[in-house]
This record gives C-alpha cells, structure tokens and sequence, in this order.
C-alpha cells in the first residue's frame, strides 16, 4: 500500500468519526448496538435537552441506554404564569390593552423554539373560557402544536366546583417525555374576578430509561388579605408531595407562582413556604443570593403596570424537596452552571412590544445524578 494510500484511508476515517460525534441532547453510546435516534423501552428518544455526561462510559452492569450509567442528565426547566386575563377586565367594543392573543402566541413560539429544548414546562393562568375576562387559549395552544415536537400536556387544572359555578383552573404543564402518572388538588379559595379553581398539578414523567421526576405546578392564592389561605393552600401541596413522592425515590421539583415574596427581601411569609416545604432549596437563591430576582416587577413591566402598581417581589418558584418526611430520592440535583437560574423576560414583536405577561418566567438548567452508595461500616 502506497503512502497516498494511506493518508487517503487516514483522512476519510477521521471526518466519519468527527461527522457522528454527540451533541447537546444526545445520549453518549457505549455498548455496541446503541443508537440515540431510536425510542428505548419506555418510548423514550435523544429529544430534549436529557444528556449523559462525558464520564458515563462505565461498563457492564448498568441499565441506562444499552448498559451505559445513568450518572448525570441534564434537564431544561421553565415556569411561567401566563397573566390569562384581558385588561381592562371588560368585553364587548372596550379593546384588550394586555394583547391577549399576541402575548400567548409569543410566548408559546419561544417554547417552541427553544434551543435547547425544554424537558418540563410549568404554565399558570391558561384558561378556557369563552366570554369571559380570560384570554383565549387558542393562540398558544396553536402555536405550541405548530411544529411535530410530539408534548405531552396536561391543561386546564385542577378541576373546578363547577356545582358552585367555578370553572377549572389554569394550570397546565408540557413535555416531550412521558406523563406516566398524574393527579391534582383543588385549594380552597378561587378568587374574586374569575371564579376558577387553585390548587397544584402533579406529574411523574420519565425523563429517559432510570430516571423519573415527579413535579408539582402550583399556584396559590393572590392578595395580601389571603396570608392564612397560602398557609393552608402550602399545607395541602405538602400533603401531596407526601402521599405521591415520599416514597417514589425520584427527584422532587415544584414550580410555580406562590404570590409569596422571596428572599433576599422576603417578608415574613416566606417562613411558610419553608416550614411547609420543610426547608426546600430554593434554585434561585442558590444561584443569585445577591439578586432580589423580581418576577413580579410594576417598574419594568408594562403588563404589570397597565393595573397602576408600584412594587417588586419575587413571587415566582423553582423549589427542590429533599426532607426525607416527603422525599427519599436517590438523587442529587445540581445546577449544570454558574448562570443555571435565569429570569425570561420575552416581549410580543412588533412596532409596541410587550411582555408575555405580567410575570416574568424562571428557567434553570439542572443536572442529576445518582447519590454515592453509602460506604460499609464494615
């Protein structure tokens, strides 16, 4: 064989092996035989931002993806309230200064869209209520089946007292993994100008093959009058996390609009959420402990202040659930990054943008792994 020969064969095997390297969202293969384009038992694909890390090529043994460890997985997270509402809070010829539809088509195109892509998505205030002072849903439930992403969703709850006149809730919470169970409470409590149902979501969804998360999508009740109605509303989402998690081993993650104010300029409340919680991390205290993170801002937001308010908190929730009372899970869950808990501020185009809502959303980029096995006292 010649020496051009040689450098021929040289050449050509190294762009194949530079043309099938893993990027972001595809599982790293070690055992012969792994593809990450084809569905694994549970019908699971490389969709989403799920990743192994680089040091996951451990062997024989293991479960994960044809024998490789499920060490570290990445999961993309977002929880946004949606501010479902019109304003001002009449119909008929009166317009919609809050830009119903275009804020819920913007916001459902940047989910859409994202890159990475988002495994869990928490929503609030989306409801379906036709003539009434909320938004149509049509718009964003559009523009999220625009393109074949194949979501899972649940919309629309908790259900409501509809006996009593109260409509179903506007939670929902969107994947693109599988929903294996899923249930909900209703607090008590519904509010004054849309009478609609409160309370949390939970969902089990399995990420990929050995790793589930059980989430919880929450939204309590608004205004400062209802402090003894968070209180309660807090004790009936740790009752549930209790009854569904307290003994599933997987990871606990809630999400969600508390109408709480956080820390570092939290106010006395958030005790509650502690002490209900039983001392949660909180994600983005952990990441920005000097930055008040307002989610709720009448400075900056136009949608916030098309109402004429004049204050900022942080009502806005990421919360880790690690006490063993409600969780025994078998894994650890970290931030991938410095900057892994950001604030979303999108904005509608055109010629007078607007927020999406009159929230801004939180995301965070998360890794998870499984704890050390406890070293023998012999």
């Amino acid at each position: 064989m010649t020496h051009i020969v040689r450098l021929l064969i040289l050449v050509t095997t190294s762009v194949m092996l530079l043309s099938i390297a893993p990027s972001w969202g595809q599982p790293l293969c070690a055992a012969s035989g792994c593809n990450p384009t084809v569905s694994d038992a549970n019908g699971h694909t490389a969709r989403g931002t799920v990743a192994l890390a680089d040091d996951d090529q451990t062997g024989a043994g293991n479960t994960a993806f044809g024998g490789s460890a499920l060490t570290l997985v990445r999961l993309r997270v977002l929880t946004l309230n949606l501010y479902g509402l019109r304003y001002p809070s009449k119909q008929g010829s009166t317009s919609d200064e809050s830009d119903c539809a275009g804020r819920l088509k913007a916001a459902a195109q940047r989910i859409r869209s994202a890159d990475p892509p988002y495994d869990i998505v928490g929503i609030q205030e989306l409801y379906s209520l036709p003539g009434t002072i909320a938004c149509d849903p049509a718009p964003f439930l559009g523009e999220l089946g625009a393109g074949s992403l194949g979501l899972r969703k649940i919309l629309f709850s908790p259900k409501g007292r509809t006996r009593e006149g109260e409509a179903n809730g506007g939670i929902a919470l969107i994947t693109p993994h599988t929903i294996e169970q899923q249930d909900s409470r209703r607090f008590v409590g519904a509010g004054a100008r849309l009478h609609v149902a409160r309370g949390a979501v939970f969902a089990r969804v399995a990420i990929r093959s050995g790793l589930k998360v059980d989430v919880y999508v929450a939204h309590l009740s608004p205004g400062h009058q209802r402090v003894e109605e968070r209180k309660r509303e807090l004790a009936a989402l740790a009752k549930l996390i209790e009854v569904k998690s307290s003994a599933s081993g997987n990871p606990v993650l809630v999400l969600g609009d508390f109408n709480i104010a956080g820390p570092p300029h939290a106010g006395g409340e958030y005790r509650a959420v502690v002490q209900a919680l039983r001392k949660p991390r909180d994600l983005w205290l952990a990441n920005n402990p000097s930055d008040p993170g307002f989610t709720y801002d009448c400075l900056t937001n136009a949608v916030a202040a098309l109402r004429g308010c004049d204050f900022q908190a942080r009502f806005d929730y990421m919360l880790i659930v690690t006490d063993r009372s409600l969780s025994n899970s078998d894994y650890q869950v970290n931030l991938a990054e410095e900057h892994a808990v950001r604030r979303v501020t999108w904005s509608t185009e055109g010629q007078h943008p607007l927020p999406v809502s009159d929230h801004y959303g939180l995301e965070a980029t998360l890794s998870v792994e499984r704890k050390p096995a406890a070293k023998s006292s012999r």
